[in-house]
């Protein structure tokens, strides 16, 4: 069995969990697989060209004829694509189809429906107002796309475009990643024989620093992830409860200005080695995103050091968190009173252990051994 890797890199200052999934599947599936039959075809955003990108986001022929040299001299069997936008495009489908391959794809965002591709918009809420009709002009009207008009009116143009020439139709499979995922993406109209569950995986040591303290958060800083509202919170709660943040954003620098009590923390941007081990320190990591996320990956980071998790109530939280067993769930309006109410919880030290057997169920080789069934399965279906 040989697989093709295909993946469209964000840019090298917004790294984010697509890109971190993409290279720990390459890297696993190399070790287990060989290096030999596992290929990886990749682009970068760094080199994105907004004059070049103009006449080839519709299909970037280039990319679909580099696909498929690659897949004729090496006899690839499966093309696996996770992320093919801007640059790539779906020209990269169409490739592997007309080579006569396997082709799936890794739903990491919900953008085949929303050019934002997290159903979400600032000031609004959850936001899904772009599947109620085919050619919507919602997310045009509202800048959905990195808040600009002339970008979104290009994206928005383009997905109209791909839903219209039916590029999609060469996609043989979709991976999601959670159950809430699954149920959302099937009401959307993916046929569900098309649909296969597959979670992303992480390399966990599962070890358990004994100086945990305080309390965490890791994204963007911005409206959708929640940490507007969780910065409102801490300026209600005493010194006793400490919150580092960890991420970077438009308005970094006005919510430091704007909140500067000791026990609110900003560190910036960090290094992946550094986030995990302020993470591996911490007592609790509050998740508080606003909108239905995809995955949990920095849940499990998290889960994985036995740290357990606070978040939202919303979309994939339920896939990972069990109120009152490996963390809480929480509604908007009671985020404050768990967090009160967390730091003397008595069932801590069983939380924590069962955090670590949540995360358990993600760890790479356990995992990746499920995907190299589900390979074989696409290649083979039984009769």
């Amino acid at each position: 069995m040989k697989v093709l890797i295909v993946h469209n890199r964000y840019q090298s200052r917004h790294i984010g969990g697509e890109d971190v999934v993409y290279q720990n599947e390459l890297e696993v599936l190399q070790r287990k697989l060989g290096k030999e039959n596992v290929l990886s075809y990749e682009v970068s955003n760094n080199n994105l060209s907004k004059l070049k990108l103009l006449f080839h986001i519709w299909f970037n022929y280039q990319h679909y004829q580099e696909v498929q040299k690659i897949i004729q001299e090496n006899n690839i069997d499966i093309v696996h694509v996770h992320n093919f936008y801007p640059l790539l495009t779906p020209s990269v489908f169409k490739a592997a189809k007309d080579s006569g391959t396997k082709v799936v794809h890794t739903l990491h965002n919900y953008r085949l429906w929303c050019i934002s591709g997290i159903f979400y918009r600032d000031g609004y809420g959850v936001c899904e107002l772009c599947t109620k009709h085919t050619f919507s002009l919602q997310g045009i009207l509202n800048k959905c796309f990195r808040k600009s008009m002339m970008q979104s009116v290009l994206a928005q143009i383009s997905f109209w475009y791909y839903r219209i020439t039916k590029v999609f139709e060469n996609i043989d499979y979709f991976f999601v990643l959670t159950n809430f995922q699954k149920e959302k993406v099937e009401q959307l109209g993916i046929n569900k024989e098309k649909i296969i569950f597959k979670p992303n995986s992480l390399h966990m040591d599962f070890t358990i620093n004994r100086e945990k303290r305080d309390y965490i958060y890791v994204g963007r800083l911005e409206e959708s992830k929640g940490i507007y509202e969780l910065l409102k919170i801490w300026d209600e709660l005493d010194e006793r409860f400490i919150l580092t943040v960890i991420g970077t954003g438009d308005n970094e620098q006005e919510l430091r200005a704007k909140y500067q009590k000791k026990n609110i923390i900003f560190k910036g941007k960090c290094s992946r080695e550094e986030t995990l081990s302020s993470i591996s320190k911490s007592k609790y990591l509050i998740q508080p995103s606003q909108w239905y996320e995809t995955f949990g990956l920095t849940i499990l980071e998290a889960m994985g050091f036995g740290i357990p998790v606070i978040g939202f109530d919303i979309g994939t939280r339920k896939d990972f968190i069990q109120d009152g067993v490996n963390g809480f769930l929480s509604s908007r309006d009671n985020l404050k009173y768990i967090i009160e109410n967390s730091l003397k919880f008595e069932g801590y030290p069983a939380m924590s252990k069962n955090a670590i057997q949540t995360a358990k169920l993600y760890e790479n080789d356990y995992m990746m051994e499920k995907q190299i069934e589900i390979y074989k399965n696409i290649m083979e279906p039984s009769s």
